[in-house]
C-alpha cells in the first residue's frame, strides 16, 4: 500500500502530496510527474520495494513533495503548478534550500516553472535542478524557454538518462549527466540513480 500524503495542495494546474516527518518541511525534495500521470502511482514509484526514494530521503532528512500534473494543459500551465509548490514548499520550510525535478514532462516542466521564476527576479531558493529522462519541448515550448534563458542559472543542474532514452537535454546545457540501466520494475529510479541524485541534495 503506497504511504499516505501528510498534506494535500490543490493548485491551479495540478495537485500535490506533501510527505513531512515534522511541523514544517525539511530541505524539501519537489519531484514532478510525467503530465497526466496519476499522483497514487507516482507515489508508489518513489516507495517501491525495489528500490524506496522516498524512504532513502526520510533517511537523509529530506521532506517531499510530490506533484502531479494534468494531461491536458499546456508548458505555461505545468510551469505555473511547479512553481506554486516551490512558493508553498518555501513558505512551509524552515528555512533550508530546495531541490526540485521531474521526469517525462515533469522535467520540463520543472525547468521551465525555476526559468520563470529567475525572469521575474523571484528568488526560488533551489539549489539543485534533476531531470529525469526529460520530454522534449516543441518547438514553440523550445522558443519560450529560450526566451527564459533556457535554464535557471541559480541551481546545479543534473541530468539523469536512463540507457536507450532520448531526451530532451544536451550535456552543454546540464551541468552533470549520469546514464545507466532503469530500475527495470516499478520503481522511479534505480539504486544506482538514485544514489547518485541523493549525494548531490541539499541536506537538512
Amino acid at each position: 500500500m503506497t504511504t499516505a500524503p501528510h498534506d494535500t495542495w490543490q493548485l491551479r494546474n495540478g495537485t500535490a502530496w506533501a510527505f513531512r516527518a515534522g511541523k514544517h518541511l525539511a530541505a524539501p525534495v519537489v519531484l514532478v510527474g510525467d503530465a497526466g500521470q496519476d499522483l497514487e502511482a507516482l507515489a508508489a514509484s518513489v516507495d517501491d520495494g525495489s528500490y524506496s526514494l522516498l524512504a532513502e530521503l526520510k533517511a537523509r532528512g529530506n521532506d517531499l513533495v510530490l506533484v502531479g500534473l494534468p494531461a491536458d494543459t499546456g508548458l505555461s500551465g505545468h510551469g505555473s503548478a511547479v512553481t506554486e509548490a516551490v512558493t508553498r514548499a518555501i513558505a512551509e520550510g524552515s528555512g533550508e534550500r530546495l531541490a526540485v525535478g521531474g521526469t517525462g514532462r515533469g522535467a520540463l516542466a520543472a525547468r521551465y516553472g525555476l526559468a520563470s521564476l529567475e525572469y521575474q527576479r523571484v528568488d526560488h531558493r533551489t539549489a539543485v535542478l534533476f531531470c529525469h529522462d526529460a520530454a522534449a519541448p516543441d518547438l514553440d515550448e523550445a522558443a519560450e524557454l529560450d526566451r527564459m534563458g533556457d535554464r535557471p542559472q541559480a541551481p546545479l543542474f543534473l541530468r539523469l538518462v536512463e540507457s536507450g532514452v532520448e531526451d530532451g537535454l544536451s550535456d552543454e546545457l546540464a551541468d552533470e549527466t549520469t546514464t545507466g540501466e532503469g530500475s527495470g520494475g516499478g520503481a522511479l529510479l534505480s539504486k544506482e540513480f538514485g544514489t547518485w541524485l541523493l549525494d548531490r541534495l541539499p541536506k537538512a
